[in-house]
């Protein structure tokens, strides 16, 4: 591709638009954004970035669940080539700055002690840090403002061409797509810790528990308590309808009751008899809890307690 990296070492110089596109869909197709850990990813793309815009610091913020704090994430200094983190920008000291990000595409300050919107930035960040230009694309996840990625220019600085809004865009895209990536394997995360937290509980219940689909009867889960009470092995009696589990002369009674149950027609617990997997024949007391779930269907939890 040839050198991304301005021999002087002070001013920015881009890669041409196809290059700098070519290395954009590179990046996309990294392997990274599946298979490696959130920091990681965000340190490939901050040093990438920064070595394909010969911009001296890149670094993605993040917001905080109030929206009142930006806190940096992942920031790559090219001359040093360090990767740091931390740092956070209020929203109460720089309101004039948060509202731009709130209110604008990008902010391209090719001065920043002169932009209206990062000028407030002065004292606390820009002359600590050295930095001469400034360019700030807004990170939304769903339309909402989650975060920022800074291009900023140290030293000697030059406007911020089309070129460099078009590369930055580019990037906070792949950085919402990390994010976005990282937010979902976290929710599965959740979800998986959910449902083993729920097995977990559902096992250890001094009750015989049964779940059913709560259209069709039909039975999905047992507990250990429900295969000692039915005197059967949980793989029989999963797949069964719940009406198979008590003696033939009840079932179209135990049905009814299933049903109204399910619809919200009755709340009321039911003695009943079940017939075991040896014939013997029990009577015991069933409350029913009913959950609607996500896709529109309904469980049934069936708790079943000997007389």
């Amino acid at each position: 591709m040839g050198s991304m990296l301005n021999p002087g070492g002070n001013s920015p110089t881009l890669m041409s638009p196809a290059e700098l596109q070519e290395g954009v869909a590179s990046l996309s197709r990294g392997l990274y954004f599946k298979e490696a850990s959130l920091d990681v990813t965000l340190s490939v793309l901050t040093e990438a970035a920064a070595q394909m815009s010969g911009v001296e610091r890149v670094g993605i913020w993040a917001l905080t669940d109030d929206q009142q704090e930006l806190r940096c994430l992942e920031r790559f200094e090219r001359s040093s080539g360090r990767h740091l983190s931390g740092g956070a920008l209020s929203a109460s000291r720089f309101p004039v700055y948060f509202g731009g990000l709130r209110s604008e595409a990008c902010i391209a300050a090719d001065d920043v002690f002169a932009h209206p919107l990062t000028s407030e930035l002065t004292v606390d960040y820009l002359q600590v840090n050295r930095i001469s230009a400034k360019l700030d694309t807004p990170i939304h996840i769903r339309g909402v403002l989650q975060g920022v990625l800074t291009l900023e220019q140290v030293g000697a600085r030059q406007p911020w061409t089309p070129a460099y809004r078009m590369f930055a865009q580019a990037v906070a895209n792949l950085v919402t797509l990390a994010l976005v990536e990282y937010e979902a394997d976290e929710a599965r995360r959740q979800a998986e810790l959910a449902r083993e937290r729920m097995l977990a509980v559902f096992d250890a219940s001094r009750d015989a528990l049964l779940l059913a689909d709560g259209d069709s009867g039909v039975i999905l889960d047992a507990n250990r308590q429900a295969e000692r009470l039915f005197g059967c092995l949980r793989s029989e009696l999963v797949g069964k309808h719940q009406r198979q589990l008590h003696p033939p002369a009840q079932q179209v009674q135990i049905a009814g009751e299933f049903n109204r149950h399910v619809n919200g027609q009755s709340v009321q617990a039911v003695t009943t008899e079940i017939q075991r997997g040896d014939g013997r024949v029990v009577p015991v007391r069933i409350e029913t809890e009913v959950a609607d779930i996500s896709d529109g269907r309904r469980l049934a939890l069936g708790i079943f307690r000997e007389i």
